[in-house]
């Protein structure tokens, strides 16, 4: 059988916590030199190459959404990527319920080892970015 993975055991798979296990949608060891981001598996596209680009939208409830303590940690740790990581984080892969439903529930979610991403582009306003897939060190 699969495994079945929680939020805080993806998280930990890389050495790191997020603030709540209820909330939280990204995580930081506690050294600091890693972030992980959990995103949507079916919000990815392929890139050049064999490269994949991530970009997280505005919302349409935008207003209510940033508010949330899950997203305000988000982009807490998404600066702090960019600003101590070399804007290199890690990824867990979530899997909707409904891809339509708004807001959407995770179904499952898993680490995915072999994937590193390096934000491009982020609105420190809104949590808005996007990100490209980087080779991993061998």
């Amino acid at each position: 059988m699969t495994q079945r993975w929680t939020h805080a055991a993806a998280f930990a798979f890389f050495n790191a916590k997020g603030t709540n296990p209820r909330w939280s949608w990204s995580a930081r060891s506690a050294d600091g030199k890693t972030v992980v981001l959990t995103l949507w598996q079916d919000e990815f596209t392929k890139g050049e190459g064999k490269s994949l680009t991530y970009h997280a939208k505005v919302r349409e409830d935008a207003a209510e959404w940033i508010k949330r303590p899950g997203n305000r940690e988000r982009l807490e740790n998404l600066k702090w990527a960019k600003e101590h990581c070399d804007g290199l984080f890690r990824v867990v892969i979530g899997i909707a319920e409904d891809v339509n439903a708004r807001p959407r529930a995770i179904k499952e979610c898993f680490p995915q080892p072999n994937l590193i991403m390096k934000i491009v582009e982020l609105d420190e306003n809104t949590g808005e970015f996007r990100a490209i897939s980087v080779p991993s060190p061998k």
